[in-house]
């Protein structure tokens, strides 16, 4: 219970020292050039502006919670070391594993906070062009925030083995091949190469399958999913994580700060 308190105290001045950067005002202005494109598009789109609206909303909603993921992720730890703040904390006591839970409920919470502002807004826009608020809208946000918070995983794991650099760019390799692997596996040249076509399925299963939890194109014509499918997703993103969660305090735990 105690180390609780004490991941809960390091996500508290985590997520301060984020909000602080101001940080939110770039999602704010996010949001407004949402408002202003999806309203111009609209206007250019004869008969679907719920749908112009939603479809880029919820893209940007994507793209903007996995870019904070990222660029927010690489640095978690070399900037506490490099501001020796690390060493404070841990002289406290505080163990290595409930700091950096502690960081990573920090960031999760910002991630929320900024996929929460721009659904509303983007929800908010569909309404007023004439949409229908659908319970898959919801779930794609809840899948926004499960892949935002899957590559914030990632790239934290990749800084703890490398560089900062290096770490980004893998994490987005990791990002794109995890989108790409699904319809790889059902293009005509993998399945004409054998070797290629292992090493995909095999690609599939240690990498994160982000490809799962991109429903937009269901919501956007309509389309419903079974909601086994929605569970099993959920479910596969909570297991990875922890199973993210668990390498990266293992080899937290053994990384040299020195």
């Amino acid at each position: 219970m105690d180390s609780v308190v004490k991941s809960l105290i390091v996500a508290k001045y985590t997520f301060n020292e984020i909000i602080k950067s101001k940080v939110l005002y770039n999602v704010l202005l996010l949001g407004l050039g949402l408002v202003v494109v999806a309203i111009v598009a609209a206007e250019l789109t004869y008969g679907v502006p719920g749908r112009v609206a939603i479809d880029l909303g919820l893209g940007m909603l994507s793209l903007s919670a996995v870019g904070i993921a990222i660029f927010m992720g690489a640095g978690l730890l070399s900037k506490e070391i490099d501001s020796r703040t690390i060493y404070i904390m841990l002289s406290r006591p505080i163990s290595r594993v409930s700091f950096i839970v502690g960081k990573l409920i920090g960031i999760g919470a910002v991630l929320l906070l900024n996929i929460l502002i721009l659904a509303m807004m983007t929800i908010s826009l569909y309404l007023f062009l004439g949409g229908e608020l659908d319970s898959l809208i919801l779930m794609t946000v809840l899948f926004s925030f499960f892949e935002a918070l899957l590559v914030l995983f990632v790239v934290v794991l990749f800084s703890l083995i490398t560089n900062n650099y290096l770490s980004v760019i893998f994490t987005l390799t990791v990002w794109i091949v995890g989108h790409a692997i699904s319809e790889t596996l059902t293009n005509v040249f993998s399945k004409g190469n054998p070797v290629l076509h292992k090493l995909v399925m095999i690609g599939g299963i240690v990498l994160p399958s982000f490809d799962k939890l991109n429903i937009k194109d269901y919501v956007i014509y309509k389309q419903s999913l079974p909601v086994a499918y929605l569970l099993s997703t959920a479910g596969y993103s909570i297991l990875y994580l922890f199973m993210l969660g668990f390498v990266m305090s293992v080899i937290f735990k053994k990384k040299s700060l020195d």
